[in-house]
């Protein structure tokens, strides 16, 4: 009887032993937690080193930031290509028609690129367009309209951004909406493009076209003047 005895208690403490670990055991998706867990962080800074150009170079480009920004990203991107040759593949529009429509920067450059005539500015959608002229369409994310952590994410993966901001950074005074032949658009004459090329805990930097590398600007009103001007933004994969 004692050895029946001591017997069924061996049973049961195994019993016992063997539930505990089934139920401490760790589920089978703790692992994946684990995993997800140890991702590393997004950095707390980042600074691209974006080739600069300038604008006013010769052969001048008076009004010619939003291309000039552009060739910055395609140089960056290893293409061998001057602001002027990528000029030359933009078309144009007039900047006021004969019944006294204005240009619309959405379809085309308003004006004349060059300065040696009057001229304005473009907008994100023939940008795109253009930039497919030097490198595959798949590779071009217009990002137009995403807030601004989408272009902070592209900033992470190694990718400057095309933008439009104002001359100085900052939310402008000065818009004005315009009757375009395909609708309204609204427009500032301080209207400017520049390149984000970075950010760390106090600015974003950015290249802009009128001569300036990695040009620290205030956080808040760049993201302001941005979003003033339609979340509008390009980049290149």
């Amino acid at each position: 009887m004692r050895r029946r005895t001591l017997l069924k208690r061996c049973l049961l403490i195994t019993f016992i032993v063997s539930t505990l670990s089934i139920r401490l055991a760790p589920p089978e998706s703790a692992s994946v937690l684990d995993n997800q867990a140890a991702v590393a962080e997004a950095p707390k800074e980042v600074l691209l080193d974006v080739p600069l150009l300038n604008q006013m170079d010769y052969p001048v480009l008076y009004n010619g930031c939003e291309v000039t920004s552009l060739t910055m990203i395609l140089q960056y991107n290893n293409v061998s290509i001057s602001k002027n040759d990528v000029a030359a593949w933009l078309p144009s529009v007039p900047i006021i028609y004969e019944n006294g429509l204005r240009g619309n920067p959405n379809d085309a450059f308003v004006g004349d690129i060059t300065g040696y005539n009057s001229g304005f500015s473009v907008y994100h959608g023939p940008i795109a367009v253009l930039a497919a002229n030097f490198v595959s369409s798949d590779r071009i994310k217009d990002i137009t309209g995403s807030p601004f952590e989408a272009v902070i994410n592209a900033l992470n993966q190694g990718y400057p951004v095309w933008t439009i901001t104002s001359t100085s950074y900052a939310p402008v005074d000065d818009m004005e909406v315009w009757q375009t032949p395909t609708g309204e658009v609204s427009i500032s004459y301080n209207e400017h493009s520049v390149v984000v090329v970075g950010y760390d805990e106090n600015y974003f930097y950015v290249n802009d076209p009128y001569g300036k590398k990695n040009q620290p600007v205030e956080k808040s009103s760049f993201i302001a003047s941005w979003e003033q001007f339609g979340n509008q933004a390009v980049y290149i994969e």
